[in-house]
């Protein structure tokens, strides 16, 4: 029949015999600074990555603001276009033969375009 063995305990340095308080004291002051040490580099490395983290994300919204930037710039295009068209169907009146001969009103630069006639 197997036995269950006991998890072997944590080690622990025990203190020379020789060892005197002062002599602890001294080994426990120097154990606390490397601790210290160890736990200053810790969080300057933490601090570091998430700083990293924030500049990535802020390049992130740079490159999405641009891009809403340029859609409301092709938007704003788009809508001038239309525009610039209604207005020219209106002061052409409906007439096919200005759309077919390629005038334009003055100021503006987009081409006529042949209409499908209305049915």
């Amino acid at each position: 029949m197997a036995t269950r063995r006991k998890p072997p305990a944590a080690k622990r340095r025990p203190a020379l015999p020789h060892e005197t308080k002062d002599d602890v004291i001294r080994r426990l002051e120097r154990r606390l600074k490397r601790l210290e040490k160890e736990h200053a580099a810790e969080r300057e490395q933490y601090e570091r990555r998430i700083a990293a983290t924030k500049r990535a994300a802020d390049r992130r919204l740079a490159v999405m603001m641009r891009e809403l930037a340029e859609l409301r710039h092709h938007e704003a295009r788009a809508e001038t276009l239309a525009r610039r068209l209604a207005q020219r169907d209106t002061a052409d009146g409906g007439d096919a033969a200005t759309a077919d001969a390629g005038t334009t009103s003055p100021g503006t630069a987009v081409a006529a375009t042949p209409r499908d006639p209305a049915p």
